[in-house]
């Protein structure tokens, strides 16, 4: 015969000092959103810091620099041959490289972006460490956003239709932003396919945020002064978002074309008029500033203006040891005998 006992603790005793056990927090949305892309370019900057400090001068020398035999094709320094490159840039396999113009993603995309800065050791490496910063930090604002979203609802200003909408697309974000990782995990130069597709998916997230968070704006009829009032801010909000659906459904498609055709859509090696640079790399910049660099300041418009969320938490009184004559002696009664 075994015994099952409940769980319980020993009740404090009167000259023990106890609080009312609830815990109030303060938050406001916006701040962590605003915390979450400073996050996103401090790895950026990282990233590039590291990349142009030690990456870049042993890419340059090649294999030796990693000790391996001079023209070794392993790790970075495998290539295809030229007749084999969708966009050849003059390296062969086992050759030293310049890393902002002859990189793997140079070659496969047609032109240099920010992602290059993180994608040989040891910047990946170090990169990677840094990068729950940005993840951990967005993932708080995307819950926070929700919880803002369920009040407005509350409050009637939003409409049911949105608030669905809201609610679906609150898991799909915190799982695309969780498989921006992908990057770290499939090594530029081996899984160029699966690597992209992690950038991929925060291209997605972000654009579904600063979607989400524009609508939200119009639906519940905001007005900020440094904008010039509710009027102003309305029809601010509405270029905002009608440019980042032009730009962003421009970045999407393309990267989609690489994650499934392994190199760039021909469209985006066309010359554009900005010194001749191709159009993918234009419409790569124009993206970042609606996406990361605009978000950036709207949420820090919205952090100084938006109501604080007030978080209580407390618990049920917890189940105290019994004794039988008050002694200092607990006793705990039994609940059911098990065979």
């Amino acid at each position: 015969m075994s015994e099952t006992r409940n769980c319980a603790r020993v009740k404090p005793t009167s000259d023990t000092p106890r609080s009312e056990p609830i815990i109030k927090l303060q938050v406001i949305a916006e701040t962590w959103r605003c915390r979450a892309y400073l996050a996103f370019w401090g790895m950026c900057l990282f990233a590039i810091t590291v990349t142009n400090v030690i990456v870049a001068p042993k890419l340059k020398e090649g294999p030796t620099a990693y000790g391996m035999p001079e023209g070794s094709t392993c790790g970075p320094f495998n290539r295809p041959w030229k007749d084999e490159s969708p966009n050849p840039v003059g390296i062969l396999p086992g050759q030293g490289f310049d890393v902002k113009t002859q990189t793997h993603l140079s070659e496969r995309f047609g032109f240099p972006n920010i992602c290059t800065n993180w994608d040989y050791t040891p910047a990946r490496e170090m990169t990677a460490v840094y990068y729950p910063l940005f993840e951990y930090s967005l993932i708080v604002y995307l819950c926070l956003d929700f919880v803002v979203t369920m009040l407005a609802r509350k409050r009637g200003e939003i409409g049911p239709r949105f608030y669905t909408w809201s609610k679906i697309l609150f898991p799909v974000n915190v799982f695309l932003c969780t498989m921006f990782r992908m990057i770290f995990v499939f090594l530029a130069y081996e899984a160029t396919a699966m690597h992209t597709m992690g950038f991929l998916c925060l291209q997605t997230a972000l654009v579904l945020v600063a979607i989400q968070n524009t609508l939200f704006v119009l639906f519940t009829k905001q007005g900020y002064d440094v904008v010039g009032g509710v009027k102003n801010t309305q029809i601010a909000a509405k270029v905002y978002l009608t440019l980042l659906l032009i730009v962003s459904s421009m970045k999407v498609s393309a990267t989609i074309y690489i994650v499934m055709h392994g190199k760039g859509a021909p469209w985006t090696l066309v010359p554009s008029f900005y010194k001749g640079e191709p159009v993918g790399w234009l419409v790569d910049k124009v993206w970042m500033l609606f996406n990361a660099v605009i978000p950036l300041l709207i949420a820090w418009v919205r952090s100084k203006n938006e109501g604080t969320i007030h978080i209580t938490i407390t618990e049920d009184e917890p189940k105290y040891m019994t004794t039988k004559d008050g002694s200092t002696v607990a006793e705990m009664q039994p609940l059911k005998n098990a065979v």
